[in-house]
């Protein structure tokens, strides 16, 4: 392949704009189409990056020889349709999380990513937080013990959501779907043991009902190692909140605990040796380049693609959060605990 990766980019909102400056950004890699179903969204874009083939029409995406890799950043219920078009072109795909709106519909994307010999990498940028890499690396080193209880929280403020029509249960399965499947990953890989079971609780508390959105869940699992997580998620913090999101984790293990605040983002640990607390890395919500998790994901996939190396998040990676999610819903819904079958991801 050529030493520059040519990405066109599905999807011109807010992750998609994100992700398109981290690409245009990168050393390796150019931007050559924008495709959006906003033509007014893609102009801009197109306008900001010099990209001068944009629109609205995605067929034309997939069928460009002159595209190597598709970025798919559009809402949920296309993710399907166009990762499977690009993969059958032949192109290489980054899909934003999660990976699509059923387990069905993952399992095409999967059958589509092996038929094509392409990469298929999900958008789960989590795993590529400096405190969280250190946190696996000082967990995988023994220095906490064995971890056995995990508490992740995510909040967002409530203006991610509005004036976002197709942003409802029908079209993205709520809290948990489109943005519970960050923490579920992140949990299986922290504690690198396979669910068991799950247990939900959820609810429509703080939006608007007219928006039709499960907005708030609790969700619980318990692992094969006897590990216990509790997630939270919700997009009930106030407009005026200074960030799109605010996430922190503690882990508590055998022998020491973990604590990450991932708005600020320092590493605290407490172990017998004694305690550390990591200076703080700033999240890249800014008008200059993307750095931190964006950036480094973007390289991953980059490298990936260009060095023909395996991805940390993996096709099967956004399956097992879509299984996990599918029955964390469906525990909300009925009440009861949820028995896993044992799909697990990389």
């Amino acid at each position: 392949m050529a030493e520059t990766l040519r990405v066109a980019l599905a999807g011109a909102g807010k992750a998609g704009s994100l992700l398109a400056r981290a690409f245009h950004h990168h050393p390796r890699a150019a931007v050559t189409r924008i495709c959006s179903g906003s033509d007014a969204s893609a102009r801009v874009l197109a306008g900001e990056l010099g990209v001068h083939d944009f629109g609205s029409m995605y067929s034309d995406v997939a069928a460009d020889p002159a595209v190597d890799a598709v970025v798919v950043a559009s809402p949920n219920a296309f993710h399907c349709e166009q990762t499977v078009s690009a993969l059958r072109a032949g192109k290489h795909v980054y899909c934003e999380k999660p990976m699509a709106n059923s387990v069905a519909e993952a399992e095409t994307m999967l059958a589509a990513a092996s038929e094509s010999g392409r990469t298929l990498m999900l958008g789960f940028t989590e795993r590529f937080n400096q405190p969280v890499l250190e946190a696996k690396s000082r967990i995988e080193q023994g220095e906490i013990g064995q971890p056995v209880m995990l508490l992740a929280r995510r909040c967002h403020p409530k203006f991610i959501v509005r004036g976002r029509s197709w942003l409802n249960d029908r079209e993205t399965g709520g809290v948990i779907n489109y943005v519970g499947t960050h923490n579920l990953d992140l949990v299986c890989w922290l504690l690198d043991s396979q669910p068991e079971r799950i247990y939900a609780e959820t609810g429509r508390l703080v939006l608007p009902p007219e928006q039709e959105f499960t907005d708030s869940a609790v969700m619980t699992l318990r692992f094969r190692n006897g590990a216990i997580a509790t997630l939270y998620e919700s997009f009930g913090y106030p407009d005026p909140y200074p960030a799109g999101c605010d996430r922190s984790l503690e882990i508590l293990g055998t022998k020491g605990a973990m604590t990450i605040d991932l708005m600020r983002q320092p590493l605290s640990v407490f172990s017998p040796t004694g305690t550390s607390v990591g200076d703080a890395v700033t999240w890249p919500w800014s008008a200059g380049p993307p750095e931190g998790a964006v950036a480094a994901i973007v390289d991953h996939f980059v490298e990936a693609v260009l060095d023909s190396k395996p991805v940390l998040t993996s096709g099967a990676a956004g399956m097992q959060a879509m299984v996990l999610a599918t029955a964390a819903s469906r525990a909300g819904a009925t009440g009861e605990v949820q028995v896993l079958g044992g799909r697990r991801g990389p």
